[in-house]
């Protein structure tokens, strides 16, 4: 994998996580307990987050073997997934496919879900780990998929750990901008995802 790879990679996951977005849901789940507990709980929420993006980008193009589906096809619903998340994004909203009504109500001690999946580890982000082991797929390239997926775990982990700061900084105008930004970058690559799943589809039939 050339550089410039490994960081569009990390990028688009990180985007597509996106836990910037997840602070307003991190503080509403975590409300009313102490600082150390909450920090604890972003640490095993960043630790879950690296653990689904991993397995997605190791055992994910397996599983869609065994289905029977074939990867372009799942370009193309990754690819549409992906750009409905963007359009979201750039509403500055939270996609119904990443948290409904009853998860956000449903508060377990450590939220790993609706927090680290769907809202972190959501449909976008695991088509977008899917895609890549496909593409790149020997043991050195899904080495360094998984290098970048820790990564994004790590970053949501300092994220999370210093939400409360994060949200009084950026206020929610720039947690918009943020979102914004993230949503335009995303609507970019779902374009190219999309663009390569149509591109083999046809070339198979042809």
């Amino acid at each position: 994998m050339k550089s410039a790879e490994i960081v569009n990679y990390f990028v688009s996951l990180f985007m597509l996580c996106s836990p910037l977005t997840a602070i307003p849901v991190f503080l509403n789940l975590t409300q009313g307990k102490q600082k150390e507990e909450r920090r604890r709980m972003a640490i095993l929420l960043g630790f879950a987050v690296s653990l689904i993006l991993v397995g997605a980008t190791w055992v994910g193009g397996h599983l869609l073997y065994i289905l029977g589906i074939r990867i372009a096809a799942f370009q193309c619903a990754g690819g549409v997934i992906v750009f409905l998340l963007a359009l979201s994004m750039l509403n500055a909203q939270m996609s119904p496919m990443r948290q409904v009504e009853n998860e956000e109500k449903a508060r377990s001690p450590i939220p790993i879900v609706p927090l680290a999946i769907p809202v972190m580890a959501g449909p976008g982000a695991l088509s977008g780990a899917i895609v890549a082991s496909n593409i790149h797929s020997t043991f050195y390239e899904l080495t360094i998929l998984s290098i970048c997926d820790i990564a994004v775990g790590a970053a949501s982990i300092f994220i999370l750990y210093f939400a409360v700061q994060l949200e009084r900084k950026l206020g929610p105008s720039g947690l918009n901008v943020v979102t914004r930004i993230g949503g335009l970058i995303l609507a970019a690559l779902a374009v190219e995802i999309f663009v390569q799943g149509i591109d083999t589809l046809f070339n198979i039939e042809g």
